[in-house]
């Protein structure tokens, strides 16, 4: 399983709420959640600032 199929996949367990996602999952899920998102920030920003990979 992919890493953002892994993540869709715990954020519907949560009823896409991050509420219920910070309060609710075990810390690998919720580790896997905030990597993905900081993951996915940091490609915007290379992209923005134009260091593509």
């Amino acid at each position: 399983m992919s890493e953002k199929e892994e993540v869709k996949r715990i954020v519907e367990k949560y009823n896409n709420s991050i509420s219920d996602l910070s309060e609710n999952a075990t810390a690998k899920e919720f580790k896997t959640f905030m990597k993905y998102i900081a993951d996915q920030a940091n490609e915007r920003q290379r992209k923005l600032v134009g260091l593509d990979k």
